[in-house]
Order: C-alpha cells, then structure tokens, then sequence
C-alpha cells in the first residue's frame, strides 16, 4: 500500500525520463514514486478560465535519485543549467502523453495544448516541475462544467493533489471546485498490487481508475 492508501507505483517507466536522466540502474532498486500536484487555475476578469498551472513535486527519494544522475550525466554543468535543461526536455516528451492531463467539458475530451513557461527547480530537497497549459477560454457553468484528472497512463507514477495545499483560483469569482477520491474497483487495485516495473499492463488506461477528479463549476 502506498502512502496515501494506494498500490505505490514503480518509477521503471518515467516516459523517456529515466533515459534522459540516465536513472535507470538507481530506479530498478526503487521500485517506488509519486507525486504531490499543486494546481491554480487563472480566469480572465470576466470570469472564462484561460489557463491552468500545475506544479509536480517529485518525492524525496526520487528525488535525490535522479538529481545525482543528472549531476552523473552533466559534469562540469552548474545545477540551474541543467535543471533548465533537463526540464525542458521532459516537457517535449511528456507532451505525446498530454502532460499526464484529462480534460473534459460536459463529458466531451478537450485537446490539450503545448504546456510553455516551464520551470524545473531543486527546491527543499525535491524536484519542482511547473509549467501552464493555456486553455480555451470559456466559463464552467452549469450546462458546460469543466473537469480535470491528472495521472500516469500506465499508473507506474502515482499523482494526487498535495494534501498539504487546495486549489487555487485566481480571479475565479463565483468559481467552486469539487474533487471525488480515486474509487478504484477492488480487483483493479490486486491486480495493480501484482505488476512489477518490467511488465506492461494489458489494461487500457489503468491510470484513470487510481486519479482523483476534479470539477470545476462557476455560478452563471
């Protein structure tokens, strides 16, 4: 069981990550990862939501584990080169999988955009990694609510909202957020419990069923 009373998921597949980070020797002794998410979501005055930032804050294990074998893969580098580096090379790819983001209004898929003014940071012994998705902008009402999950695919990666922080809205007047726990069926969280780092779930999307969702409603 993980920390938060989830399957804790292996790092083995962080995209392409572990492959720029050179970490795959340290992940395979560390079979676990997760992230704390912080989210703000930004509306223009007039109330249409425009864009929304999220904040991933790596665990301290993992951490440190892919700070050192960016240190291992760019010696000479001093850290904030290459944490600008790094970070927007995770960006370029994490984009094929729409930034670990759902989002749907009124329960139609939305495309997601190119993230920009990404930012990874070593911050109070963890790696920050902060970008925005610009979005089209609309007010959530109650005949088009918004809603968003944010999680790994392959759930190898777990990502819940920081317990420790809420949701921001920022010039959100009239705006509420609700957010519904994972609620995972008891046989997908045994048969998560039995995948190691090598395997690939034959289940589609395993993911979603571990996210929290969240909604995002505005009075009209």
């Amino acid at each position: 069981m993980s920390r938060r009373g989830l399957r804790p998921p292996s790092p083995g597949r962080w995209l392409t990550l572990a492959a720029l980070l050179l970490a795959a020797g340290p992940v395979q002794t560390h079979p676990h990862a997760w992230i704390d998410l912080r989210v703000s979501l930004h509306f223009e005055p007039r109330g249409d939501l425009r864009a929304m930032r999220q904040e991933w804050i790596l665990d301290p294990t993992y951490s440190h584990l892919l700070l050192q074998d960016m240190e291992a893969s760019h010696p000479g580098l001093d850290l904030d080169t290459a944490l600008d580096e790094i970070g927007t090379r995770m960006l370029a790819d994490l984009r094929d999988y729409d930034y670990f983001t759902e989002m749907r209004r009124a329960g139609d898929r939305l495309a997601i955009p190119d993230a920009r003014e990404g930012r990874l940071e070593w911050r109070q012994r963890r790696l920050h990694l902060s970008f925005e998705l610009p979005l089209q902008q609309r007010r959530p009402d109650a005949e088009t609510p918004l809603e968003y999950r944010v999680y790994d695919p392959g759930y190898w990666i777990e990502v819940l909202h920081d317990p420790d922080d809420v949701i921001h809205l920022d010039g959100g007047q009239g705006c509420t957020t609700r957010m519904d726990p994972p609620r995972p069926e008891p046989w997908l969280v045994g048969y998560a419990a039995t995948l190691d780092r090598k395997q690939r779930t034959p289940v589609e999307d395993l993911g979603r069923a571990f996210a929290e969702r969240v909604l995002i409603l505005c009075d009209s």
